[in-house]
């Protein structure tokens, strides 16, 4: 008998330990936000442009639908051919690729989790991934068939994989590549994040010279990184990308790419740093939808200054008493000169981040925080540079990207999501500074810092969770579109035969799987006696016109249908 109360006792408390473990509470989390967020998105459809391309593509991959000129076949491929693998098992939908970026987003906050776990405890580390999903930018673009979201998951797992490998087993080294392969070819400016990764490397150089079978990992990297460059090569050559994709990347790299025509064409370089805080935490509760997908057309709510303020209190604290330590050991000419070259290096930083030099800011910013490592942090503890290795890391991550998204001429809040991490690991670290640093003056508060930033992180998730409900419509005009091609199905049998177009074409061509004509009365300057030649010169049997608000009378043609916003036109 006491045998079995044993066993049950111990059963128990084994079930208790899993239950409050910190990333067993994260997955917890993570799958229900994730469920409910499919829920949502699968109600009011696609949300964004390039979503329906990513879903042509995949048809092209599934070999259901053939190229043409709807579709932009030089996309990032990751996403659209892993959403091509469940259309070649019958789940042909737009909830195919909601989805794959779902389960892709849940894999990287489970990364992130371990990341944080590198510098953090177990319940800092769940409080900054929890804080990771909050942010509006994340919580509304996590299962929208957007590539932003796949692509900071794979980076933070290929970031992941070079701190477990030099830290804890050179095994994971191994994992890199591939990681940062299909964080590149899901978004390509995800390859951006090889910076943090050079600058990591540096720091640990010594480290990585002691590792055991060094050669034999060397080996083993090169034949990997030979196999996924000729895969690489084969891939684009088969698809005719890779002049496309080339020439995207010198013209960003050579400053050359403006994209003056884009409505998202913005010069303004302190964009995101403006919006920092709409970033973290938006209101009010109620709103439009735009205001949780693109947070910048919202208001910051409290919680945001709040936070942003203890964040502040304890970074300031923090870096003044590493450099304050510095100060006292040695101050001399030499120590001088060396201060004038990191200010120097600083100066140049600033400067071509403010005249958007793209390549110079990103070598300044790793010579910059490469000397303070050398110059301030080399000479410490090994558990001390360990710390302030991965604050460089992050450092370099969150300016790398904001050096590079501020540079492009195209400004889009959703951007924002590859400095994400970054605030969220910069967020815990000042939450956790600021409360040990408060904690010895506030006899009342007897608690440990983690559960503090933990119960601050969940309250920032409801908040944000209870704003994303009141934001969240109903439906999307993306609904309409569905709702008058199928009409179009009915209506006319033959509508394969007949030419059809549209200013939302790729959508279009997604649910009536033929060839649209692109049609953009914007691109005309509105004038509709200009666009009625267009829609004569290519002989247009119909017109669905999407994004509108008014339909205006077109010549030769009358609207023949109307869903919400959608309008069909039918020629007369």
């Amino acid at each position: 008998m006491d045998r079995k109360n044993n066993q049950k006792k111990m059963g128990l408390e084994k079930l208790k330990r899993i239950c409050f473990n910190p990333l067993f509470i994260l997955i917890l989390i993570t799958l229900g936000m994730f469920s409910y967020l499919l829920s949502v998105q699968m109600r009011i459809g696609v949300p964004y442009w390039d979503v329906y391309n990513y879903l042509n593509n995949a048809l092209i991959f599934a070999g259901m639908g053939a190229e043409n000129s709807n579709t932009i076949i030089y996309l990032s491929p990751l996403l659209p051919f892993l959403t091509s693998i469940l259309f070649r098992i019958g789940y042909i939908s737009i909830n195919a690729i909601f989805i794959v970026s779902g389960i892709i987003f849940i894999l990287g906050v489970i990364a992130l989790y371990f990341l944080f776990k590198e510098r953090f405890s177990p319940i800092q580390s769940l409080s900054g991934s929890i804080i990771f999903i909050s942010f509006p930018v994340v919580l509304s673009w996590a299962v929208s068939g957007c590539t932003d979201i796949p692509g900071i998951s794979f980076s933070i797992m290929s970031i992941l994989f070079l701190v477990m490998g030099l830290k804890r087993d050179s095994r994971y080294l191994y994992f890199i590549l591939p990681a940062l392969v299909m964080a590149f070819l899901v978004r390509y400016t995800s390859g951006l994040i090889i910076l943090p990764m050079f600058l990591y490397i540096l720091m640990n150089y010594e480290e990585i010279k002691r590792l055991e079978n060094l050669k034999k990992i060397i080996i083993g990297i090169i034949i990997e990184f030979g196999v996924l460059i000729a895969i690489l090569a084969y891939f684009f050559t088969r698809l005719k990308t890779a002049g496309s994709v080339i020439s995207l990347f010198a013209s960003i790299a050579s400053s050359s790419f403006t994209g003056a025509n884009d409505v998202a064409h913005n010069t303004n370089v302190f964009y995101y740093i403006q919006n920092l805080l709409n970033y973290i935490s938006v209101g009010p509760f109620q709103g439009y939808y735009q205001q949780i997908m693109n947070p910048s057309q919202g208001l910051p709510s409290l919680i945001s200054y709040f936070i942003v303020f203890i964040v502040l209190l304890g970074l300031i604290f923090y870096i003044y008493r590493i450099f304050s330590s510095e100060t006292k050991v040695n101050q001399n000419r030499g120590k001088l000169i060396k201060i004038g070259f990191v200010a120097s290096l600083f100066v140049i930083l600033v400067a071509s981040f403010v005249y958007q030099l793209f390549v110079l800011g990103e070598i300044a910013l790793v010579a910059f925080l490469y000397a303070i490592y050398w110059i301030v942090i080399r000479k410490k503890s090994e558990s001390v540079q360990d710390n302030l290795k991965m604050d460089l890391m992050f450092l370099s991550w969150f300016g790398a990207y904001l050096i590079f998204q501020s540079t492009l001429p195209l400004k889009v809040d959703r951007y924002f999501i590859t400095m994400a991490p970054t605030v969220a690991y910069f967020i815990v670290l000042g939450l956790r500074e600021s409360i040990n640093l408060l904690k010895p003056r506030l006899k009342f508060v007897n608690v440990k810092s983690g559960l503090i930033c933990l119960l601050l992180a969940l309250f920032l998730l409801s908040c944000s969770t209870v704003t994303f409900i009141g934001h969240a419509p109903q439906k999307t005009f993306t609904i309409d579109i569905d709702h008058s091609c199928q009409w179009i199905k009915s209506y006319d049998p033959e509508y394969n035969d007949k030419v059809i177009c549209s200013d939302y074409p790729n959508a279009v061509n997604w649910y009536l799987k033929k060839e649209i004509r692109a049609g953009f009365p914007r691109l005309y300057n509105n004038y509709d006696d200009k666009f009625e030649d267009y829609l004569k010169k290519i002989d247009a049997d119909y017109y669905i016109d999407a994004t509108r608000k008014n339909h205006p009378e077109i010549k030769g043609y009358r609207i023949i249908k109307t869903f919400g916003v959608v309008a069909i036109y039918q020629k007369i």
